[in-house]
């Protein structure tokens, strides 16, 4: 039976140029498109969505539900789920595809939604508007301020700069990298020439590459280098900032925790590596426990 299926598959596919859809003004791909670009089994793409651990509300936003039909080997034709799913919705379940054919892959795909981005805006631009009166405005569904189309394209802040460079200097710390090696790969990443060109709607979609650089398992080059005391100071204060920028605590207080978790008065009393090392633990888990409410950006 699954042979037959994947026959059917292959025979309603279409070409994989055409590899984003639009429909009523909504982008997406399909999770039969997604199989065939990364050379899996349909069957398995619909478990790896069925399998994020992700909120209930994310997947019913960005995987919706639809079907197909096919022949099957026999000449009859059956109907198959299938799933349409849009640009967030890609990048989520496609950070579990690795390897150099697939990164190639997840270019393409968010290459494409940025070209059919793009035609929409044109299209958009070129429709001739009325003038609405600003206490006429309506105000937008909560689910279209948080699609693409009507994310500002201010550029990130002072602050919001401080976070990610504290946030990169813990994966340079972890990963036993540079900080300007780590700034680089997330600027590639963004698609930008530095990083206080990052978007301000592309500061949350930054942070969540940098965690997943954190726990990157790797071949260690470096091991056996010390860490010198600058960069676990760096590392230890970036990290604060970090800290500070994404919550509603004051760096005071912040600093404050620090303290009592390594029985300390002030940072004069860090005095070896290992003090240094214990504070920037004691950061993380703090910024864990009391900030950060895990959610699918």
């Amino acid at each position: 039976m699954e042979d037959s299926q994947t026959n059917g598959q292959e025979i309603a596919m279409q070409p994989i140029e055409n590899i984003v859809e639009i429909d009523d003004g909504k982008m997406f791909t399909t999770s039969l498109i997604v199989a065939q670009a990364f050379e899996k089994e349909h069957k398995d793409v619909l478990k790896a969505i069925s399998n994020l651990e992700c909120s209930d509300d994310f997947r019913e936003r960005n995987f919706a539900p639809s079907s197909y039909t096919a022949e099957t080997g026999n000449g009859a034709v059956r109907e198959y789920p299938l799933y349409q799913i849009t640009r967030d919705g890609f990048a989520f379940l496609a950070m579990g595809f690795t390897g150099k054919k697939a990164a190639a892959w997840k270019e393409k795909f968010l290459e494409a939604f940025n070209a059919m981005e793009a035609a929409l805006l044109a299209k958009l631009g070129g429709e001739e508007t009325v003038a609405i009166p600003q206490d006429e405005k309506p105000s937008l569904p909560e689910e279209l301020r948080s699609s693409p189309f009507f994310s500002s394209r201010k550029k990130i802040g002072k602050n919001s700069l401080e976070a990610l460079n504290g946030l990169l200097r813990l994966e340079a710390l972890i990963q036993q990298d540079t900080l300007e090696n780590g700034t680089e790969r997330l600027c590639q990443r963004m698609h930008i020439e530095n990083i206080a060109e990052l978007p301000k709607s592309k500061f949350n979609e930054a942070i969540v590459y940098i965690f997943e650089a954190l726990f990157l398992v790797k071949k260690d080059e470096h091991q056996g280098e010390a860490i010198s005391t600058e960069s676990l100071l760096g590392t230890l204060h970036g990290m604060i900032r970090f800290w500070c920028r994404l919550s509603n605590y004051k760096e005071t207080e912040i600093r404050t925790y620090v303290f009592n978790r390594c029985s300390v008065d002030s940072f004069d009393e860090l005095v070896t590596d290992r003090d240094l090392f214990k504070a920037i633990l004691a950061v993380w888990s703090g910024f864990s426990n009391h900030s950060l409410k895990w959610k699918c950006w």
